[in-house]
């Protein structure tokens, strides 16, 4: 693996690189099919995404606490999830670093520096990637299913979600994941209550996410022959498909492409440019959460330091007594 990472660091590079130039390219030739698009387009609805984005935060946050506590960590719920959804919000940007664990590396750095230990955090931290990419997987194939989106119909997919829990589960997938803590001095259990629990929260994180990216789709007339199932099963499997894309940072590029085919668009590079829009969305909210969050946090540091010297600070009459 470690002889891997330079060739994956040029790839990702290479890619990048790559579609920019696209990006460029489909903007200059495919300006127009861009413009028609977007024509009458509905800013309120753009705003509502954004607006609603910010739930994700919290419920990014709401994970981390119910995985803390899987693992042994019994602070207060309240308290927990303040520190979590601050973290959450610090921790945005890394997301845009290539690679798929600055996020949480991110979380974990500013958590274990707020009190909570590393054991829990380091295992809350491998339970949501393996959770949510579970999650996204299963709900994607079912909803794109039942939609009539793919060959086959939903039975297959159904199958294939059952699969995915089994493989994930406490039975499996949490025996591997212990052994593998376990050889690094970090201990891991899961219950099945525990993982369904998990489970359920990533359920409402991606259902909310898939509204957020639904109400950013309304807001184009062009897309309002697209079926709202057919739109919500395709960006989960679609968003999904891009967490595997480890040269791709956040599936940049393969969602677009994959999410306008699956809505069998007539022009799919305008089209994928318009969904591109989405990261837009994404991008300003994650600059407002992280900025606001900077500055609670500078603000508690500078009260936490000036009690500091308030207590160190010698009392009245201090030092004044006889001498020895």
């Amino acid at each position: 693996m470690t002889r891997l990472k330079p060739l994956l660091r040029v790839m990702r590079i290479g890619y990048l690189i790559g579609l920019v130039i696209l990006i460029a390219w489909v903007v200059r030739s495919e300006w127009s099919e861009v413009v028609e698009l977007v024509d009458g387009a509905r800013p309120l609805l753009v705003v509502a995404s954004l607006v609603a984005s910010f739930g994700l935060i919290l419920a990014g946050a709401w994970f981390w606490v119910v995985g803390l506590r899987t693992q042994g960590y019994r602070a207060p719920g309240p308290q927990v999830f303040a520190k979590a959804t601050l973290a959450t919000s610090r921790s945005l940007l890394a997301r845009y670093v290539p690679g798929s664990v600055w996020f949480a590396v991110g979380r974990v750095g500013l958590l274990r520096s707020a009190g909570v230990p590393l054991g829990p955090l380091s295992a809350t931290a491998v339970l949501e990637m393996a959770t949510s990419l579970t999650v996204v997987l299963i709900c994607g194939l079912v909803v794109l299913g039942l939609s009539g989106g793919v060959p086959g119909g939903a039975t297959w997919m159904v199958l294939l979600a059952v699969g995915l829990i089994a493989a994930t589960s406490p039975t499996i997938g949490g025996r591997v994941v212990a052994w593998l803590a376990a050889r690094r001095g970090v201990e891991f259990s899961l219950t099945w209550r525990g993982y369904l629990r998990l489970l359920g929260v990533n359920v409402v994180f991606w259902g909310w996410s898939a509204v957020t990216f639904l109400l950013y789709l309304r807001a184009f007339p062009a897309t309002d022959s697209y079926r709202t199932t057919l739109v919500i099963g395709g960006f989960l499997l679609t968003w999904g498909i891009g967490f595997l894309a480890p040269f791709a940072p956040q599936g940049i590029g393969v969602f677009e492409v994959s999410m306008a085919t699956v809505l069998q668009a007539e022009g799919v590079a305008g089209t994928a440019v318009v969904l591109g829009g989405y990261r837009l969305v994404l991008l300003a909210r994650d600059l407002i959460a992280t900025s606001t969050a900077e500055v609670i946090a500078t603000r508690r540091a500078l009260r936490g330091s000036a009690r500091k010297e308030t207590l160190q600070e010698p009392g009245p009459g201090a030092g004044s007594g006889p001498d020895r």
